[in-house]
């Protein structure tokens, strides 16, 4: 399947180990969708065309093959030059196909996860003696390694790991959901990064990289340098807050008062929600059992940095006009939209629409406030 400008779409699937397709069923692949987020799972959808003459004796063949059905093996890349980009490596989770009709072909409709799919089928019941949330997730990511999974995880500021004789950590639910709600103690987020190489998948585990270097400039209203379009700006100050509490000492009791008074995070505007004293909000702290008081401030700092992106930006890029994918959990600069709002973003999401001759990203940015920090982005 050919994308604009020679980009190339490279399909494999398979019901256990994803291998190129028959030739029959990449040509029958019409759409794909592709959603990446920098903290929720990535999903797909992929949409076949059921033509009158693929039926074999009254039978339609794509429905059957085993690389479409559900728990089958996507990878779907793309070299774009000469660069290889994988844009998710999943798992088939639905399937719908629709008759044609008036004598036109039907559809067949396949969609899922990554391979958090995988992390999210089976509850348990496992406790963690004597281990830190950093010690647990890397043994539960372990787990995956035969899926190809190359766990990346970053300890916490503050350690929580406990002695044996404390109170053990327990793990009541599924490895996602536990390692998410670790996650959301430390302002840690979860995200399975398909590659370099179709197969493989980085699952990173700590704080959202905002420090690495910024990918090119969306760029607006400047002519033919503009590879963007639909642009619209959010702002909701009120939804930052600064997180305030206590806590009790596991050993010897003692209360100990928690506030946050500095954003933990470096700021990518001008002027930080967080910062501002007449619209930020003030919230309870909301401790967990035996929570000394390095790990309640870490909460705490927690807690409020995941309030502090109070201004959002979506709009489309074009892939012809931009060169490349635009990458979730990363920081991309934008400009020709005004001081107030060109500058540095996070990107928190990108929606990747495909289909022959065109190739659509629908992004969301977030950041902290108003007004660039910069006078120049990288191009």
């Amino acid at each position: 399947m050919m994308a604009p400008g020679g980009v190339k779409l490279n399909l494999l699937m398979g019901a256990v180990v994803p291998v190129p397709p028959p030739v029959w069923v990449v040509e029958a692949l019409q759409q794909a969708e592709v959603a990446v987020s920098d903290s929720e799972p990535s999903g797909f959808s992929l949409v076949f065309q059921l033509g009158k003459d693929q039926s074999v004796a009254g039978q339609v063949p794509l429905l059957t093959h085993p690389a479409v059905q559900p728990g089958a093996r996507v990878v779907l890349s793309g070299l774009i030059g000469a660069r290889m980009v994988v844009l998710i490596d999943g798992i088939i989770e639905d399937a719908k196909s629709e008759p044609g009709t008036e004598g036109a072909g039907g559809t067949l409709t396949l969609m899922g996860r990554d391979l958090t799919a995988l992390m999210d089928k089976e509850e348990k019941q496992v406790e963690y003696p004597g281990m830190g949330a950093d010690d647990i997730v890397r043994q539960i990511l372990a787990g995956y390694a035969t899926q190809g999974v190359v766990p990346d995880v970053r300890a916490p500021v503050a350690s929580d790991r406990a002695s044996p004789t404390e109170t053990k950590p327990v793990q009541m639910t599924t490895d996602l959901k536990y390692i998410q709600e670790l996650g959301a103690q430390h302002d840690h987020v979860l995200m399975i990064r398909p590659g370099p190489q179709p197969g493989f998948s980085r699952a990173y585990w700590g704080p959202p990289p905002r420090g690495e270097t910024p990918q090119p400039a969306i760029t607006v209203d400047m002519g033919p340098e503009s590879n963007a379009t639909d642009l619209s700006f959010e702002s909701t100050p009120g939804q930052a807050g600064d997180v305030a509490g206590e806590s009790a000492d596991p050993t010897t009791g003692r209360v100990v008062p928690v506030e946050t008074m500095t954003p933990s995070r470096a700021p990518l505007s001008a002027n930080p929600a967080l910062m501002n004293p007449d619209t930020k909000a003030k919230r309870l702290l909301r401790p967990r059992p035996r929570q000394g008081a390095a790990a309640a401030m870490a909460a705490a700092a927690a807690q409020a940095a995941q309030s502090s992106d109070t201004v959002k930006v979506t709009g489309t890029l074009d892939l012809g006009r931009y060169g490349r994918v635009l990458r979730p959990s990363g920081l991309v600069g934008l400009r020709g939209a005004g001081f107030e709002h060109d500058g540095h973003y996070y990107v928190r999401d990108v929606i990747h629409s495909i289909a022959r001759g065109a190739w659509s990203q629908a992004f969301t940015l977030v950041r902290d406030g108003t007004g660039t920090t910069t006078m120049t982005v990288r191009t």
